[in-house]
């Protein structure tokens, strides 16, 4: 072997480890806080969302305002003279919510369902529903999918705010439905899971289970993931009355979701773990100070989750699972338990008096 010949690869070897170096010693994923603005009034609790150019918030004193999404700066406001009783659907025609009026008579009045125009706020349509204290909305295929807390589906156009087709009861909710572009899955407190066809409301399948299902999530390969209240995760079929494999958690499940490199699950035993969707084998878990009651929002490689009752978030890097940041426990309660996304690496929260705007990395993105 040649003198210059080991000279040559003495020199690749160092070019090589400094370019190692160099990738480890990159910072890790930090939050920084890029606006906030004090509200006259207090946010309601995952009525939240945003379309990248503006945010949309609901308040206890029924007001729905939408807001610029780089500065927080008011854009609209609508005094509805009601309470929300579900979250914000976004569609491209407008944001949709669902109100209940205040007072006695609520069961005689229903629920009601609005379509309010992004650009000003201005209500497009509005249509009567059965009355419930809770509703979860998803998109199906254009249309708009409310699910109330007894187990009704209705499916609504969302041009004109017509039912297409109403369903159910199937049985009372014991967790937060999840919307694909075929169908519905409803998890239910009498230990049932049931998938309802999108187009006809007709049930696809039922599965009865072993515990009360508290955490459900339709999958890309259509194939359905859920966690149950003793911290079972089960991946099912696309029909769920056949099982693939099941993982044990030390307690019960708060969500379950797919990201890039598995199904990512979290625990009220304060954990959280990133599972194969091959075998549920346990790629990482790592350990929180609380508990994570809603899950979290994934962005890019990293998740953003929030402590329950310690008013504080954690960013997780998806790849390993180790805590690259966190958002300072702070006085002020905050009101959303799931951080919502905005665009790019930035997301939003609220808390008792503001929304608050941060980025994983520069704000200027």
């Amino acid at each position: 072997m040649s003198f210059r010949f080991l000279i040559s690869f003495a020199i690749l070897f160092l070019q090589v480890h400094c370019v190692f170096a160099q990738i480890g010693e990159q910072k890790p994923a930090a939050i920084v806080k890029c606006a906030t603005l004090q509200l006259p009034s207090t946010p309601v609790t995952g009525v939240l969302a945003s379309d990248g150019d503006r945010i949309y918030a609901g308040t206890v004193n029924g007001t729905f305002s939408g807001f610029e999404s780089r500065n927080l700066r008011i854009l609209w406001r609508v005094e509805l003279g009601g309470e929300f009783v579900s979250g914000i659907a976004l569609t491209e025609a407008g944001a949709v919510t669902v109100t209940n009026s205040v007072g006695d008579g609520n069961a005689v009045d229903g629920s009601t369902i609005r379509l309010f125009s992004k650009e000003s706020g201005i209500p497009i349509w509005s249509t009567k529903l059965p009355y419930s204290e809770r509703y979860f909305l998803g998109r199906i295929n254009g249309s708009i999918a409310a699910v109330n807390s007894r187990g009704e589906i209705m499916l609504i156009d969302r041009a004109k705010g017509q039912i297409q087709w109403q369903a159910g009861p199937f049985g009372k909710l014991s967790s937060r439905p999840s919307f694909s572009s075929t169908s519905v899955v409803l998890a239910t407190g009498d230990k049932n899971l049931t998938v309802v066809s999108a187009k006809t409301g007709g049930i696809l399948s039922r599965q009865a289970t072993e515990f009360v299902p508290t955490a459900v999530a339709f999958l890309k390969n259509e194939g359905i993931a859920a966690g149950d209240e003793r911290g079972n995760v089960t991946l099912f079929g696309s029909q769920v009355a056949r099982s693939i494999w099941r993982f044990k958690s030390g307690a019960g499940v708060s969500s379950v979701s797919e990201v890039n490199g598995g199904i990512l699950v979290t625990s009220l035993d304060n954990f959280v773990y990133l599972l194969s969707d091959y075998n549920g084998d346990v790629i990482w878990k790592r350990r929180l100070t609380g508990r994570v009651v809603e899950g979290g929002l994934t962005i890019d490689d990293h998740f953003v989750v929030l402590m329950n009752g310690e008013n504080s978030a954690y960013v997780i890097d998806l790849l390993k699972g180790k805590v690259t940041d966190t958002i300072p426990a702070s006085d002020i309660d905050l009101i959303n338990r799931l951080p919502v996304f905005v665009r790019n690496r930035t997301f939003v929260l609220s808390t008792l008096f503001s929304l608050d705007l941060y980025s994983l990395g520069d704000c200027t993105e």
